[in-house]
């Protein structure tokens, strides 16, 4: 049972990552258009950099109007379109034979082997001992993935 002497010690650590915690989080978006230039600066006159596909994350940097300032994976500087993202959580798999797991343990059951630079469905951006809880999107296989092998959180 939850106690008043309880609840008091309880609150600062539920004001931390209620209230603190999300300022330390970075925003990411995810291409909602089958495919989408990203572009040098925020206008179509602008020359097209990069060809990205759906559900590839992109971490917002700047938000204007009608474009994203985004940063990819490799850490390059560009710009969409807003209309061609969504807020839907993705990440991106940074190297081949990424194992999916069912549970966040390598003694757990192996889910599927992943190739790199693949786009998963993120379920929390919560880590548990360095493992985060994912989705595939072409079979839609649910489980866990390790930290460093993807990018996105």
């Amino acid at each position: 049972m939850l106690t008043k002497s309880k609840l008091i010690k309880f609150f600062p650590f539920l004001f931390f990552f209620v209230l603190i915690q999300p300022v330390f989080s970075a925003e990411f978006v995810a291409v909602k258009a089958k495919k989408s230039f990203l572009y040098e600066g925020p206008s179509e006159s602008t020359s097209k950099e990069f060809i990205v596909t759906q559900s590839y994350p992109l971490r917002v940097l700047v938000k204007l109007k009608d474009w994203i300032k985004i940063r990819d994976h490799k850490d390059k500087i560009s710009w969409i379109k807003l209309k061609d993202t969504s807020k839907e959580r993705t990440v991106l798999t940074l190297k081949n034979n990424v194992i999916l797991f069912y549970k966040p343990s390598y003694s757990s059951v192996k889910l599927a082997d992943i190739s790199e630079n693949v786009a998963l469905k993120l379920i929390s951006p919560l880590t548990t001992d360095g493992w985060i809880e994912v989705k595939t999107l072409s079979q839609n296989i649910q489980g866990y993935v390790q930290v460093q092998d993807i990018w996105g959180i």
